[in-house]
């Protein structure tokens, strides 16, 4: 008696998922075979990612760190190749400058034209001082400054997509930068450590996990890391992704803005006029 052609397709699929079920062993050299293709299944992919780890991790060509081409920053993790004839930026400690793309901070060059700034980066619990270096993004003349508050931040930013940059347009009330707005709003000269509406996010400090080496093979945890996040350019989503992720607990947030100078001071010196 024929099978009907349902029966014959379900017959078909039964006997296609049996070639991929694990054997059944009666016996214990069977039970064993099945054990060794099961390791030997399990290992070869292990075996191929220590590989992939070692060859991205593996130490610089000896010749490319004797003739001083390769540089690294314990800090930032950063290992950096300068092409030839290019010298990166250090700083008085010897310290490579860098200028932050979204969260990888790039060496500059010598002669890179930008206002020089220190931020505190690396370990939560024992951040160091390095380099930063920010070029002028509006076309007007304008001063990069350095800010440091508390979380929450208290800072309204709205995003403009033609520049794709984030802008400050309103502070939080009650909050520490609305304070220091209303306290530099009475003394100019308190201008330069307050947040105000129209100053453009260039950066901006986040806490970030960082895997040390041994850490990828198990043998230690990764690490919490103060870094910079560099705002220019970068989607809104991506940006506000990076002004949420610290706590408290890590410390204050440092933000890099860029603010366009004042007209000239009207005769009655007012401290007002920065406002305008």
């Amino acid at each position: 008696m024929a099978m009907s052609s349902t029966a014959a397709q379900l017959a078909g699929q039964l006997l296609t998922a049996a070639a991929f079920v694990s054997p059944v062993c009666f016996n214990q050299v069977c039970q064993e075979a099945t054990d060794r293709a099961f390791l030997i299944a399990l290992s070869i992919p292990l075996l191929v990612g220590a590989v992939a780890a070692a060859v991205v991790l593996r130490p610089p060509p000896r010749e490319l760190t004797e003739s001083g081409r390769v540089f690294e920053d314990p800090v930032t993790g950063t290992r950096f190749e300068a092409p030839e004839g290019v010298t990166p930026e250090r700083d008085k400690n010897g310290d490579l400058a860098f200028r932050p793309i979204s969260y990888t901070p790039w060496p500059v060059d010598e002669a890179y034209e930008g206002e020089r700034v220190r931020i505190a980066v690396g370990p939560v619990a024992n951040r160091q001082l390095r380099t930063y270096v920010f070029a002028r993004a509006l076309p007007v003349p304008s001063d990069i400054l350095v800010v440091t508050l508390p979380r929450p931040l208290g800072v309204v930013l709205e995003y403009d997509d033609r520049f794709r940059r984030a802008t400050v347009v309103d502070l939080i009330d009650g909050t520490n930068a609305d304070q220091r707005r209303k306290k530099a709003a009475l003394n100019g000269d308190l201008a330069k450590d307050a947040v105000l509406p129209g100053d453009v996010l260039r950066a901006v400090t986040a806490t970030n996990f960082v895997y040390p080496t041994r850490a990828l093979f198990g043998a230690a945890a990764p690490e919490r890391h103060i870094v910079v996040y560099g705002a220019d350019k970068q989607s809104w989503s991506a940006i506000c992704g990076a002004l949420k992720k610290g706590e408290v607990k890590d410390g204050d947030v440092t933000l890099v803005l860029e603010r366009r100078r004042p007209r000239a001071a009207k005769e009655s010196g007012s401290a007002a006029d920065i406002f305008s």
